[in-house]
């Protein structure tokens, strides 16, 4: 959807900012009653094993919270006259008048805007003010790990995760590997007889990130790197039991 937003604002030259919404989770209405237990330094004196506070907002940490600030904000800007797109629940369109629409993407608490029409902005922004606590960034020159490259001459939008993949290097002592032709070489045949066969063998190779290492691949490949694909589909099939040459693959 993000890849799919930006062509649009590319070809048709929209301006593209970034909001951020602070203490997103403080924002939800819960549905059921919650207690806990009183805070130190709130506590009244001779009562403090007898009462307990009563929630009326979500909080941090609780299992619904995300749910909860996702059906606010649902609710909200469906009021303002934003329609959700069928094929992504976190991006919602409003056609305006003149023929222009409005892009607004949400990714919990991060909110890329595109749009043309510098009143109807306006008055989105003062809305979203009024309602949550908000943040504005501006120009959008980053969101969830990618950066944004834009050139109005040409006309051309584009994501990197340049950034982002150098400290997945960094993270695994990869960022003095040396470089391959390939995501995945032509010559390594990878099964599960390479998998270890012993307790020992497995407690060795349970101390390997291996899980971790895909996962964080997997950003790349599912954000701008599609040609990472079938490398990160033949190793993760051995998720369960990576054995060394997995790890080395």
């Amino acid at each position: 959807t993000l890849r799919l937003v930006l062509g649009v604002v590319a070809t048709e030259d929209l301006e593209l900012e970034q909001m951020d919404v602070k203490t997103t989770f403080l924002h939800g209405d819960l549905e059921e009653d919650i207690y806990m237990s009183q805070l130190a330094g709130f506590t009244a004196t001779g009562e403090d094993n007898h009462l307990v506070c009563r929630l009326k907002k979500s909080l941090y940490g609780l299992k619904q919270a995300s749910r909860m600030w996702y059906q606010k904000f649902d609710s909200y800007i469906r009021q303002l006259g934003y329609n959700r797109s069928d094929s992504d629940p976190c991006m919602y369109v409003r056609q305006l008048t003149d023929e222009s629409r409005i892009y607004l993407i949400l990714y919990v608490d991060d909110m890329l805007i595109a749009w043309s029409n510098q009143a109807k902005i306006g008055k989105l922004k003062r809305s979203l003010h009024a309602k949550f606590a908000m943040k504005e960034l501006e120009q959008a020159r980053h969101i969830l790990g990618m950066r944004i490259e834009r050139n109005r001459t040409t006309k051309i939008l584009r994501l990197s995760q340049s950034e982002y993949i150098r400290k997945v290097l960094k993270r695994f002592n990869m960022e003095n590997a040396k470089l391959a032709q390939t995501p995945l070489l032509t010559l390594i045949r990878l099964s599960d007889r390479d998998s270890p066969t012993t307790d020992k063998e497995r407690e060795l190779n349970g101390k390997i990130p291996y899980a971790s290492a895909i996962g964080s691949i997997m950003y790349a490949m599912v954000a701008t790197r599609p040609d990472l694909a079938y490398a990160v589909g033949v190793v993760s099939r051995y998720m369960s039991n990576p054995g060394k040459k997995h790890w080395e693959a």
